[in-house]
């Protein structure tokens, strides 16, 4: 929310002052590109993470805040030992989704400091899938021009 307001505040000061609106459409259009780059990255970095990771049978546990963030993830017990999910849970059908009752796979990284459920994987696979497509139309889209 905040993040909202000083763009508002930064945009009115540059009225103000009497930039063009074109300078500030061209600097909103870099912003979008640059988290657009900033979250394919991001992306690329878990699902490449996640293609090294080893593959493991796992328990639910429970749902709580995350050692690393303010989100609420999911903690899997592997082999005695307990591990949050690297993205946060689901919210929706959080009783149908995560069921203690039955063992799941989970892909357990590198560095055994987390893990990827099938709801973490598929959101690096599609992510990385439509990252790189709509990356590419827009190589295109602007070669055109």
């Amino acid at each position: 929310m905040e993040f909202i307001l000083v763009i508002a505040v930064v945009v009115v000061l540059c009225l103000v002052l009497g930039i063009d609106a074109i300078y500030l459409l061209f600097v909103g259009a870099v912003l979008v590109g640059a988290i657009y780059v900033l979250s394919l990255l991001l992306l690329i970095f878990f699902f490449v993470r996640m293609l090294f990771a080893k593959k493991k049978t796992a328990y639910f546990s429970r749902i709580d805040k995350s050692p690393r963030s303010r989100f609420k993830v999911a903690y899997y017990i592997i082999d005695g030992s307990e591990y949050p999910n690297v993205f946060p849970e689901e919210g929706f059908f959080r009783s149908k989704l995560y069921r203690s009752d039955k063992s799941c796979t989970v892909l357990l990284a590198g560095n055994k400091k987390f893990v990827f459920d099938k709801f973490s994987c598929a959101t690096c696979t599609i992510g990385f899938i439509l990252g790189i497509a709509t990356a590419a139309a827009a190589v295109i889209i602007l070669s055109n021009l």
